[in-house]
């Protein structure tokens, strides 16, 4: 019980520190695009797709796009504004090669995925 409490209190306070910084946004844009637009797209485009998707592709392949998709979603925020660095060397970077590199990355190890099911399925021939 008295861990329950506990986090039940530390939950309260993490919602209490996210309105504060909610209303720190500047803008009504950039609220609407955190608070509303990002729901919408999410349940109303990215959800049923990924849904719809997931019920035809199988192994590897399923992997390997659900892989992409949060890699994706991780790289939004950095990818969709420009950020002034507030420490060098953590925003001063190339987000999409980065993207682009971990998105290659997965999908070779998707390929590997795919030939290796195969390799192993087939009859060994002696």
């Amino acid at each position: 019980m008295k861990t329950r409490v506990a986090l039940g209190l530390a939950g309260l306070v993490m919602m209490a520190w996210g309105a504060l910084l909610a209303l720190e946004v500047p803008t009504i844009v950039e609220f609407g695009a955190w608070f509303l637009a990002g729901p919408i797209l999410h349940d109303l485009i990215l959800a049923p797709i990924v849904g719809l998707v997931g019920l035809v592709i199988r192994g590897p392949v399923k992997v390997g796009a659900v892989v992409s998709g949060i890699l994706v979603l991780i790289a939004v925020p950095v990818i969709w504004q420009p950020h002034v660095p507030v420490n060098p060397g953590l925003h001063d970077r190339d987000y999409w090669l980065g993207l682009a590199i971990s998105l290659g990355v997965v999908w070779l190890l998707v390929l590997v995925g795919i030939v290796w099911r195969r390799m192993a399925a087939s009859p060994r021939r002696n």
